[in-house]
This record gives structure tokens, C-alpha cells and sequence, in this order.
């Protein structure tokens, strides 16, 4: 994994905006996400399907630690593009190929030992739905690996100002369309609903207290994780244009700040009966 590391190191900066926080949250979490990988039961030689696949680095980690094939699907044509080239860098056509399409609305042919669903649950809406869905896609006794994200706790000091308080709560209002930041402490209870087997659940938090200046990654990430979605919050009456250059720029200008923040990956492992 050495190769993939380093290639994810000095590209994720380069990378089209819209995957580049992606690629640094995995790398960020490689070695515990890949000791997940490593654990999952009887998946050796079999065949997986990473649906919602993204860049496709996932896949080729879940090809080498378990010795199978991998297909990954996303609705992304332009993603997974990026994910045929690093497809081709590390020479893995054999094992891993890529498809194009939209898991909430194909149906599955119960056709993968596993399928993993990774940052996707945040986006659909309706959880009951995307159980259903994904369902589909494999056989009885198979296995669903789901990681997603659950926000946690953020106090920051001096205390951000009201503009920009005014643009988090905008978004908040927003998070049905941008992604819930809370779905991973959902994701048990709704996929034992839906008649699946919890066999594993597992959280790797993040936490860092601290300075943090205005030109941090997280800051950055931050602003540009709300920013993305002013056009349509423009749309939706919920902020204007001036507001959110107020809000940014008045935000930006209150560092250095004090910051303690957590975070957590969560990964759970559900069996089909």
C-alpha cells in the first residue's frame, strides 16, 4: 500500500475540488480503515462491489487485502474517470473495473459476497430506502460495510461572529440536501429495521484542541464544505450573497482562534440473512 500512499499524498491537493476532502479523509484514516478491510469474514476470492465508489482508492485497497474482485459503482462520470487512471497507474485492471450508475434506483442482482457503502448514507434522504436498495445487491449470507461520518462536538473561542453563525445555521436548515452530519449514529438502528444482522460496529474518533489559525485544512474545509452549497441556499431564501461574503470574511478575520473539536468515522458490518 506504500505506492497508494504515497500517489494519495501528492495528489489529493491536485485533484478536482469536489474529491479532494475524499482523498485527504482517506488517506487521513487509512491504516484503521484498512484493518477494517482486513477483518471482514470470508470475503477472500470472492467478489465485492464498492458502491458509490468515488476515486476509486478504496476498491483497490479492498482487491489487495482481500485477494478478490472488486466493481465499483458511482453515478460520477467524471469520478469515476479519476478512478480509471489510478486504475491504470497501479496496474489492477485484472481485479478491479468500474460502473456507472445510480444504486438508489438500479436494481441489484444479488450478485456480491460484500458490498461496501462509504459516504454515501449521509446524502440519501431516506434511510429505510437505501437499505432496501443496497440490499438488492447481495447474496443471502453476504455482507454490507458501511462507513460514513458523525459530527460531534465544536467550541471555538473567541466565538465566531454573528454572520457567520447566521451562514452555519443557513446551512444546517440546508443539511437534507448537502448531507447529514449525523448519520452515523442512525445507521444500526435503521439497518436492523430493515432486517439486517448487526455483526460489528466500530467509531474512530478524531479530536484535536488547540490554536487554529484561518489557514488550516479544517478551516478551509469548512468554508468550502458551505460555500459549495451558497448558490442553492441562495435559491432556497436561506442566505444572500452579501451575507455569506460577510459571513466568510468576518469569520476568517477573528483568527488565530482556540479550538477543541471531535469527530468520528463510524464502520459497521451488517450480515444478510
Amino acid at each position: 500500500m506504500d505506492g497508494l500512499d504515497r500517489w494519495l499524498s501528492r495528489s489529493w491537493a491536485g485533484a478536482p475540488q469536489e474529491y479532494q476532502w475524499l482523498l485527504l479523509q482517506t488517506l487521513a484514516t487509512a491504516a484503521s480503515r484498512r484493518a477494517w478491510i482486513a477483518s471482514w469474514p470470508g470475503i477472500s476470492g470472492e467478489f465485492v462491489l464498492d458502491l458509490g465508489c468515488g476515486p476509486g482508492v478504496v476498491a483497490q485497497e479492498i482487491a489487495v487485502l482481500k485477494s478478490c474482485r472488486v466493481i465499483g459503482y458511482d453515478i460520477d462520470a467524471n469520478v469515476l474517470d479519476l478512478a480509471q487512471n489510478i486504475n491504470r497507474l497501479f496496474d489492477n485492471q485484472g481485479r478491479v473495473k468500474f460502473r456507472l450508475g445510480d444504486i438508489l434506483e438500479d436494481a441489484g442482482k444479488q450478485e456480491a459476497t460484500l458490498a461496501l457503502v462509504r459516504f454515501v448514507a449521509q446524502y440519501v434522504g431516506d434511510l429505510d430506502r437505501f437499505f432496501l436498495r443496497v440490499h438488492e445487491h447481495i447474496q443471502p449470507g453476504g455482507y454490507l460495510a458501511i462507513e460514513d461520518i458523525d459530527d460531534g462536538y465544536l467550541v471555538e473561542y473567541p466565538e465566531p461572529p454573528q454572520a457567520w453563525q447566521h451562514a452555519v445555521r443557513a446551512f444546517q436548515t440546508h443539511q437534507n440536501h448537502a448531507g447529514d452530519r449525523y448519520v452515523g449514529r442512525k445507521l444500526a438502528e435503521a439497518g436492523t429495521r430493515a432486517g439486517l444482522v448487526l455483526e460489528d460496529l466500530t467509531t474512530n474518533p478524531s479530536v484535536y484542541a488547540g490554536p487554529m489559525t484561518a489557514d488550516d485544512l479544517s478551516v478551509q474545509f469548512d468554508i468550502d464544505r458551505i460555500g459549495r452549497e451558497v448558490p442553492a441556499m441562495i435559491r432556497q431564501g436561506l442566505l444572500t450573497e452579501q451575507e455569506w461574503f460577510e459571513a466568510r470574511s468576518q469569520y476568517r478575520a477573528t483568527f488565530p482562534h482556540f479550538t477543541y473539536i471531535s469527530t468520528a468515522t463510524v464502520r459497521l458490518l451488517f450480515r444478510v440473512p
